[in-house]
């Protein structure tokens, strides 16, 4: 079952749950509320892993004002549409709200590339990230983080070439300005 955006929908839940806080339901409580009960009753079905050569997984990582989300599809030959395998979401834990915005989209590939392992193993990925914004070069701390991040990511994947996994092709390489696809992707990596 998969509830797009669920961290960030019972985000108001938690924060009256916790032991420092005070317990007091307000009108943004209750509305996290009726907004998840909806969300159960309209969820999606998952669809079953498959392996083969032709089988494509595609993982979607985003950061959001209140924590990373990441999906994971597989499109096989003959099928208009891929399938859903898997939905996950989480809030920022401890200073992770304070990473600049490439910080956080690099934290959720990283969280989407493990997730993805765990769930179809070792097969071939193609990752599909969107573009990761533009680092100012003076900004010598978030490019020593952002080296680490993509450390993790290339420690992590097993992808395409071992020594340069697709992932990491796509976020060094991709031009400025334009648009991300999987048709573009296929482009990318056949040059």
């Amino acid at each position: 079952m998969h509830i797009p955006e669920y961290s960030q929908i019972v985000c108001p839940l938690y924060l009256v749950t916790r032991k420092k806080n005070d317990f007091h339901w307000g009108p943004e409580q209750q509305q996290a509320f009726v907004q998840i009960k909806q969300e159960i009753a309209h969820a999606v079905a998952l669809g079953p892993v498959r392996t083969g050569p032709d089988v494509k997984n595609v993982l979607y990582s985003t950061a959001g004002n209140n924590g990373l989300s990441w999906s994971l599809w597989q499109k096989v030959p003959g099928e208009t549409r891929g399938r859903p395998l898997g939905f996950w979401s989480r809030s920022y834990r401890g200073s992770e709200a304070n990473y600049t915005p490439t910080e956080k989209e690099i934290l959720a590939t990283y969280e989407g590339v493990q997730a993805a392992s765990e769930m179809i193993g070792t097969e071939p990925q193609l990752l599909l990230a969107p573009r990761l914004p533009g680092v100012p070069s003076t900004h010598h701390a978030t490019d020593a983080t952002r080296r680490k991040w993509i450390a993790l990511i290339t420690q992590r994947a097993h992808i395409g070439n071992p020594n340069r996994p697709v992932i990491l092709e796509v976020i060094t390489n991709w031009p400025e300005g334009e648009n991300f696809g999987l048709t573009d992707m296929k482009r990318s990596r056949n040059k």
